[in-house]
């Protein structure tokens, strides 16, 4: 029996307690979140609630965290929690500093415990197929790439750590998916410019990290890709457009389905193997704009999120029992992608920093 404690019990931690108590084979330990989330939460699964994170990090019957705290904490939680000897699953972002996200990989390696990164797209039916078919060469050469995840934020009661950009590193960091998809299918940039900044939203009630994003990035001037990022944008959008030489795709997260266009002809497959996942993007989108959107404690995440989260805790708990980590996943548990993820990230903010609106 595997014991899990969960660190953070806002949007993605609560949903993960809760997998846990569900799933068979692992146990709910504790629960620990600084606020009344984590005494809400204790008392829902009637389960032990920690007093700090070192409690957590002291006990010795945990096994393994969930860490699903804040961005800005990732990096000392992570170094405790390998100090202590406990295996990893880490939520997105992995950090916000591309050398500190090299060392938590390096403590997990010394350490000798399980590190998986929570980078859930990988888990997308639509987008797994899409990334095979790339490595079968279906596509030839990738050359260009192009994400956009982009909406419009209304005024809410209170303003989230996630819209201040030294806490949660703004929209790149915190909406990092694509990104990590990019590197997935295309590696590490060469080189990025940028420009950007707080357009639309300035006052105080809105935070401050940067609305509008607008990233080029260049493979070695192989390849290329164009990002466009942000809270700015009135007529958003959320896609994922990919070209080959042999074929293309466009990953469209709004209508939750996949188009591949090849000399063949046009495919349409969907982004998840359930209607129940699709039926909830498509409403998300209908209602919000969805590509920008933050959760909050008080909120479920919808479906397709609820499905892809319970197969990452799955997969994870098949490692730690000593199960085959599959081929396409590798990359979650060796730290190149969660590393990788967070070097782009940054790289788009210095660029940004470069030439945009925002002070160096």
């Amino acid at each position: 029996m595997i014991r899990i404690g969960v660190l953070g019990c806002g949007y993605f931690g609560a949903e993960f307690a809760r997998a846990v108590k569900e799933m068979k084979g692992i146990q709910l330990a504790a629960v620990y979140s600084p606020g009344k989330s984590s005494e809400r939460l204790s008392s829902e699964l009637g389960c032990p609630r920690s007093s700090s994170v070192n409690e957590i990090m002291e006990n010795a019957d945990i096994d393994a965290v969930i860490i699903a705290t804040p961005n800005y904490l990732h990096h000392q939680h992570v170094l405790a929690a390998a100090e202590a000897g406990k295996h990893i699953f880490c939520e997105k972002p992995f950090a916000l500093d591309a050398g500190e996200a090299a060392e938590m990989v390096e403590a997990c390696r010394k350490a000798k415990v399980t590190l998986m990164v929570g980078h859930i797209m990988h888990f997308y039916h639509g987008i797994a197929r899409v990334q095979a078919m790339i490595q079968e060469g279906f596509f030839g050469d990738i050359l260009t790439m192009h994400i956009e995840r982009t909406g419009w934020e209304q005024k809410k009661p209170d303003v989230s750590w996630k819209k201040m950009q030294e806490k949660s590193g703004g929209h790149l960091f915190h909406h990092i998916h694509e990104i990590d998809i990019m590197q997935w299918i295309m590696g590490v940039p060469t080189e990025m410019y940028g420009a950007g900044g707080n357009l639309g939203h300035r006052s105080a009630e809105f935070g401050d990290e940067d609305d509008v994003l607008l990233l080029t990035a260049s493979f070695g001037g192989n390849a290329f890709a164009t990002l466009q990022y942000g809270s700015g944008f009135r007529v958003g959008n959320h896609f994922i457009r990919i070209n080959g030489t042999k074929a293309g795709a466009v990953i469209d997260f709004k209508h939750a389905e996949v188009r591949v266009v090849s000399d063949a002809g046009e495919t349409v497959f969907p982004l998840f193997e359930d209607e129940k996942s699709a039926a909830a993007i498509c409403e998300l989108f209908a209602r919000t704009d969805g590509g920008i959107s933050y959760g909050s404690p008080e909120e479920r995440p919808p479906e397709y999120i609820l499905v892809s989260l319970r197969k990452e805790l799955e997969l994870f708990l098949h490692v730690l029992n000593g199960g085959d980590i599959p081929e396409d996943k590798k990359d979650l548990f060796d730290g190149s992608s969660a590393v990788h993820s967070v070097q782009i990230a940054q790289m788009g903010c210095n660029a940004v920093q470069r030439h945009g609106s925002r002070p160096v």
